[in-house]
């Protein structure tokens, strides 16, 4: 049986919050955009009346502002990463 959309949507979303929860953050933010596409498309073309529409918008909302923390946070990893100035060796103990 072939899974509808909503389906496909709920299981990518769920796969975003596992790799979220175990710290693969990179496939988490693929994950939760995927889901949102998903769920816009239903909203588009498949009406689950105005509260599923409402729930569906408040859920797209929620996983799009993880998506922007978890890129925040692998940004400014990434950033500090490249910025760390290295000291010398002892430079860092008191004499």
């Amino acid at each position: 049986m072939e899974r509808t959309n909503l389906q496909k949507a709920i299981a990518m979303a769920n796969k975003a919050s596992q790799e979220d929860e175990a710290g693969n953050y990179e496939e988490a933010i693929k994950s939760y955009q995927h889901a949102v596409k998903y769920f816009v498309h239903i909203l588009k073309r498949e009406s689950q009346g105005k509260n599923g529409n409402q729930h569906i918008r408040e859920k797209c909302s929620e996983y799009l502002d993880r998506a922007e923390k978890l890129q925040e946070y692998l940004d400014k990893k990434q950033f500090e990463a490249q910025h760390r100035k290295v000291l010398p060796e002892g430079a860092g103990r008191i004499p």
